[in-house]
């Protein structure tokens, strides 16, 4: 790219993308999705510790626990997986809802808790027999993740009725002796009953249909279709495309596009492979660990090079700062430090090595020689571990080395011409102070 057409280029992203981008950014919804949504995390963490320790991919392991605590003593796992996957879908309505709420200056914890029991409004229970006697319960996996997009479907909506409600100031008033916090509950008595009286009705409107339930709708017309294209290769190439080119210009990337919009779309795919024994390569602890390498930009391997190569003294620095932080997923070091923000040179690799790096582990994946990632763990989860802690599999970690090999590939033609650029300056620097 010629330098006409490269500032030409950054001149529509400045002007054109990037204020579409931030307003995308800054949209209360989906700033509430992602800030509810996140509320989960916690939980599928433990959960997948649980997994992890209850299923460790070693049979001398498995037969000494065995032996010291009885064949049952990884019972625990059915135990924690109920109360951590088990309820994801209705501790991410408790947060969308509170958190959309909070947006508009509101205390959102009514409109969470009125939010949960509309979602357990629509979720139809199960009808269990026994003998002559039936029962209806909500049964384990009644409310995990596989329940997602209905809880933030409904989240939205109650968070978007309580808030008119309360800024219409169309609630019960108590006098000002009452202490606020019991005032807050009747002031969300009004709201809440208009709201599980909606869901109600449509509880009872889609027992009538085929679908026989709100949840089964949206999981055939919204979620199915969603996953269907999101969590394909064309969609998280596109999803990791977005979000690096939106880093590049200074914008959060992730929080605009991955964690809003994508993030529930690869849990889902996570819960159907450890609930329904599915098969989805994409999700979301997939994407973690592995594009996010060092970081957003897969910037390890500049880190790297950067550590043992480098002639200029800027890049020996930076490597030096930045590696401890890059092996626990944190490049800001890198990232402004270089800088890669607003560097034409230094913002194709960053765009393109994480995207080459998710394409090997998703081919390696796709014909069997990588194992799926299922176990959710902390983003911060150093490399190579991570990818042994996602798995069960130390094939995790040989999936991991692939891609950070590919991803050294992309770097290491651009970061080794940007460390001759900065070198040069620094000669030329050094020689006019001798002249002087």
């Amino acid at each position: 790219m010629h330098e006409g057409e490269q500032n030409g280029f950054m001149t529509f992203m400045e002007e054109k993308f990037i204020p579409v981008a931030a307003r995308i950014g800054t949209e209360r919804h989906l700033l509430a999705m992602r800030d509810g949504v996140v509320m989960m995390m916690p939980l599928l963490i433990i959960g997948a510790f649980a997994m992890v320790v209850a299923e460790f991919p070693n049979q001398g392991v498995q037969d000494f626990m065995a032996s010291t605590f009885g064949e049952n003593w990884n019972a625990f796992e059915g135990i924690i997986m109920n109360a951590t996957y088990g309820i994801a879908a209705l501790v991410a309505c408790l947060g969308v809802a509170g958190s959309l709420v909070k947006s508009y200056g509101i205390d959102g914890m009514p409109a969470g808790i009125i939010g949960m029991s509309s979602l357990m409004a629509v979720v139809v229970p199960s009808v269990l027999t026994d003998g002559d006697k039936t029962v209806e319960a909500w049964i384990a996996g009644s409310l995990d993740a596989n329940l997602l997009f209905t809880a933030l479907l409904v989240a939205i909506i109650t968070g978007e009725i309580y808030r008119w409600f309360i800024q219409k100031n169309v609630t019960i008033r108590l006098p000002g002796a009452v202490p606020p916090a019991v005032s807050a509950q009747f002031a969300a008595l009004i709201p809440g009953v208009v709201t599980l009286i909606l869901f109600t009705a449509v509880r009872l409107l889609f027992a009538t249909t085929a679908w026989g339930g709100f949840p089964a709708f949206v999981s055939d017309v919204i979620s199915r279709p969603l996953r269907s294209v999101g969590t394909s290769y064309v969609g998280t190439l596109l999803a990791c495309l977005m979000e690096h080119l939106l880093w590049s210009f200074g914008l959060h990337g992730s929080s605009v596009v991955i964690f809003p919009i994508f993030e529930p779309l690869w849990i889902v795919n996570m819960n159907e492979n450890i609930t329904e024994g599915a098969k989805n390569i994409v999700t979301f602890t997939f994407y973690e660990n592995g594009v996010w390498i060092g970081g957003s930009g897969a910037t390890l391997a500049a880190v790297l090079y950067m550590m043992f190569f480098a002639k200029s003294e800027l890049l020996k620095s930076i490597g030096r700062i930045g590696i401890l932080p890059s092996l626990f997923n944190i490049n800001e070091p890198v990232t402004f430090g270089l800088p890669i923000v607003l560097n034409p040179v230094l913002m194709v690799p960053y765009i393109l090595a994480p995207m080459t790096a998710m394409t090997v582990q998703y081919v390696g994946t796709a014909v069997g020689l990588f194992p799926l990632c299922n176990n959710m763990v902390p983003w911060t989860t150093p490399v190579l571990i991570s990818g042994f802690l996602t798995t069960g599999s130390f094939m995790g970690v040989v999936a991991q080395l692939c891609g950070l090999a590919a991803a050294l590939a992309i770097w290491l033609p651009f970061i080794r011409a940007y460390d001759k650029k900065c070198y040069r300056e620094e000669r030329a620097r050094e020689g006019q102070g001798l002249a002087v």
